[in-house]
């Protein structure tokens, strides 16, 4: 009987799955190869050379020499590929190995379908045509030109004779001028052609020309990129630079990395100065520093709940004995959702040696503390809980306030996740919200400045995902521009600079940081912009009208 059972349930199983239809899937009939990069031995995660596009070729824009200031020449024989398919997709050859791109070569997408695309994939191996400064000495006074593009302006007063001045330029050391460096020149002309040859036979012309300077009377005058450095220039690993700021003559990038260590760089070139190491207990990480605008700043804990939020003052980058400002224990209000963890997104106002404000978001929620200083002391170690009337429930863990000055009830400019917001101080209710920009997946760190008479705020915004970071600048002193949508004809009269994309390695935390610092007396204004292992970027405005 039991082995009748058997068989019988077996029977009826049987019947019941062949009424079932079968499901093979819906196979994807995409071909397009949407992005190819190249990258070296050494070097397989990194994003080295990008490519462009153009009637179904890629060229690969490769560096003759990595890193480009080295001497180690790139051999285009062992060279790595990284692409994006469609799922699905597969491409022919694989590019599991080294492929060599010594010549053009020809890459087969094949859908899930079975239909095919070939693309032709083609090395630009060229050497670096990059002018990065140029100066003139006229009688004693030493110029900086300010290089816009291919154009090298040198603004000099009325009347002052430049008919023999001295150039000077930086340019790559395998890379040629067309004109000696330190050569008397003539500038009374007008304008002038400089050439910068490189191996590969790359070639760019720069124009010198001499203005008379005029100064704005308010606002962001013209602006040139002082320096692009990549991940792998700067050592960066995987989600570990989370943030920066600037001491006087230097930008510092904080790594969460178990000590914690913050990297040290000549903000005006990019070039590594120094480590410091962290004055946290044995197990404890910073995600964030906070400066104030002259050599000052401050290493704040990464503290969950129920531990200790530790504050440490240096008084410049070569402080070997920070001050301990703040260790309060975080105890988490039980009216704040989330886990109440700080430490992730800090922002300052004011003196660290003399009036501040610090404010601390908490994890997953639209709350903050704060704190503030007078004669350079917490006023209290206990800060004040603040909450974000309109902001929803939980706005993840990088929310951010920036308070505008550091007196009692100014404004903030708030980042909190999907939406850029002007705050107010006495209501903490949302005044106005910045225009959103299309295929924003994250509105990220922000800074604000009040530099030649206007307000300006920058902005880090992730585009289409995380890993791809732009640099956005508002000149936000009229207020009621604030809310002005991106297709008015004034909305240039807000948003005053926009970056291209940058597209970094993968950022699996959404991290990335940006700050402001000025030089030559207040007269420019620098602007550096961290995306987590991708980038860090700095673009300079000047006073002057173009």
């Amino acid at each position: 009987m039991l082995l009748k059972n058997i068989v019988y349930g077996a029977v009826v199983l049987l019947a019941f799955n062949a009424c079932q239809k079968p499901d093979y899937g819906q196979r994807n009939d995409k071909k397009t190869l949407a992005d190819i990069y190249a990258t070296i031995e050494g070097k397989a995660t990194d994003r080295l050379f990008n490519s462009t596009f153009a009637n179904d070729t890629f060229f690969v824009n490769v560096d003759y020499h990595y890193p480009i200031d080295s001497d180690n020449e790139v051999n285009l024989k062992r060279m790595l590929l990284r692409a994006s398919l469609p799922a699905d997709a597969q491409i022919i050859p694989g590019l599991n190995g080294f492929i060599d791109l010594s010549e053009p070569r020809t890459l087969t997408v094949r859908s899930g379908t079975g239909e095919e695309q070939n693309y032709v994939v083609k090395a630009l191996k060229r050497g670096s045509t990059a002018l990065s400064k140029a100066t003139i000495t006229v009688g004693t006074d030493v110029v900086e030109g300010i290089i816009t593009g291919k154009t090298v302006t040198f603004f000099v007063l009325p009347g002052i004779d430049v008919s023999k001045v001295k150039l000077e330029y930086v340019i790559n050391k395998h890379s040629t001028g067309s004109i000696a460096n330190g050569s008397t020149i003539d500038l009374g002309t007008g304008s002038k052609i400089f050439s910068v040859s490189a191996p590969g036979d790359a070639k760019s012309d720069y124009t010198f020309v001499v203005k008379e300077p005029v100064k704005k009377d308010r606002g962001l005058g013209i602006s040139r990129r002082l320096f692009v450095k990549t991940a792998a220039d700067l050592g960066f690993s995987a989600n570990n630079e989370t943030s920066l700021f600037v001491s006087g003559d230097y930008v510092v990038i904080v790594t969460r990395s178990n000590p914690s260590v913050f990297k040290v760089y000549n903000r005006f070139t990019g070039v590594f100065s120094h480590s410091i190491t962290s004055p946290l207990p044995g197990g404890r990480l910073s995600f964030q520093g906070i400066g104030d605008g002259t050599e000052s700043f401050a290493i704040t804990s990464y503290t969950p709940a129920n531990n200790a939020f530790i504050v440490y003052r240096y008084n410049n980058v070569n402080d070997k004995s920070p001050v301990k400002l703040l260790e309060w224990t975080n105890v988490k209000p039980a009216t704040v959702p989330g886990d109440g963890s700080i430490g992730r997104k800090v922002a300052w106002a004011g003196s660290l040696t003399g009036k501040g404000v610090m404010t601390a978001s908490l994890a997953n929620s639209r709350f903050f503390y704060e704190w503030r200083m007078e004669n350079g002391s917490f006023t209290s170690a206990q800060p004040v809980l603040k909450e974000y009337k309109d902001g929803e429930t939980s706005l993840g863990f990088l929310a951010e306030y920036v308070p505008m000055s550091a007196d009692e009830g100014t404004n903030y400019i708030a980042s909190v996740n999907t939406e850029l917001v002007y705050l107010s101080g006495s209501s903490y209710g949302r005044i106005a919200t910045f225009p959103t920009v299309p295929n924003t997946v994250m509105n990220n760190s922000i800074a604000y400045i009040r530099f030649n008479n206007a307000d300006i705020v920058a902005q880090l915004k992730l585009i289409e995902k995380n890993d791809n970071s732009q640099m956005f600048v508002y000149d936000i002193t009229n207020r009621a521009l604030i809310g002005t949508s991106i297709s008015a004809p004034n909305y240039n009269d807000l948003r005053v600079y926009q970056s291209e994309l940058f597209l970094g390695n993968a950022n699996l935390n959404a991290t990335g940081d940006i700050c402001v610092g000025t030089s030559e007396n207040g007269e420019r204004l620098q602007v550096y912009m961290l995306s987590t292992f991708g980038y860090l970027v700095c673009h300079e405005f000047t006073t002057y009208a173009d």
